[in-house]
């Protein structure tokens, strides 16, 4: 088998600009297997965001490009599409801050994912009941102005209406954003069975790693434009210099990671002189 066809998403050593002068992204690689779960973490301003907006195309919204590298997402370079052209090829982007029509109804927000797929009113509402079975807490609000709802409320119907788009593959940005631990937990056990059931290739971009690599697959690790470690998430989860640094576990406070990491291959070195 091919790599294409065991990655969704492939990402080499993309470097993005924004204005033509600020470097957001300096070297930042990473793969999606199919049907997997991924996770992107780092701290606030690192690159996630950006590294998920090259993916999604909407970079160009914001006056950023890729530079240098390249992009692959399910076979196809991505380069000049725009987002909708990306939704049509089954990758959608769930932006940070739960962007809902805050004036329309919980339902309306959800069907308005579907408007690239034509469907009859029939179809519409099958699709509906297979999305709250996912989205239990929304068939309850669905006649509720979004606006009103809470935010986790918020969140799920921003997840709810990407997936009426009938995704191969889901973005999404900081979901546990500013939500409490129990609806947190209950966003991402709702993205777990959407990856199982649906078989959808999610990749996340999260400052929470703890929940992140628990309900991942594969993490990576983003700091100043560059991805600086990976691993699979059980193995990150368990690592000493993630839990020093990213849980604030250290003698020494807190410390920058690459930091960390480039002490290490010092004392490496150190010891192969001696």
């Amino acid at each position: 088998m091919n790599a294409t066809a065991d990655n969704i998403l492939t990402i080499d050593a993309i470097e993005v600009v924004y204005d033509n002068v600020i470097a957001a992204l300096h070297d930042v690689s990473l793969v999606v297997p199919r049907g997997k779960i991924v996770a992107l973490l780092g701290g606030n301003g690192a690159g996630k965001s950006t590294t998920l907006k090259s993916v999604s195309t909407m970079l160009g919204s914001e006056r950023g490009k890729v530079t240098q590298g390249t992009i692959t997402y399910d076979g196809t370079a991505v380069r000049d599409q725009t987002p909708s052209d990306m939704v049509g090829l089954g990758m959608v982007q769930v932006l940070e801050g739960r962007r809902c029509f805050g004036h329309l109804t919980v339902e309306e927000n959800i069907i308005a994912g579907a408007f690239s797929r034509k469907l009859s009113k029939g179809d519409m509402h099958a699709e509906l009941d297979r999305i709250y079975g996912y989205f239990k807490r929304l068939k309850d609000r669905r006649k509720s102005q979004a606006g009103y709802t809470s935010g986790g409320e918020q969140q799920m119907t921003a997840v709810a209406r990407a997936m009426m788009a009938k995704p191969k593959m889901l973005l999404l940005d900081e979901p546990s954003m500013g939500l409490a631990p129990q609806l947190v937990a209950e966003i991402f056990n709702i993205v777990q069975e959407l990856n199982q059931q649906e078989g959808v290739s999610i990749l996340l971009a999260e400052q929470n790693t703890n929940v992140a690599l628990r309900n991942a697959d594969y993490g990576y690790i983003i700091e100043s434009g560059h991805a600086v470690m990976e691993g699979n998430a059980r193995d990150l989860l368990e690592d000493d210099k993630i839990k020093e640094f990213y849980l604030g576990i250290s003698k020494e406070g807190r410390k920058n990671f690459r930091d960390v990491l480039r002490k290490e291959s010092e004392t490496h070195a150190d010891l192969h002189h001696h």
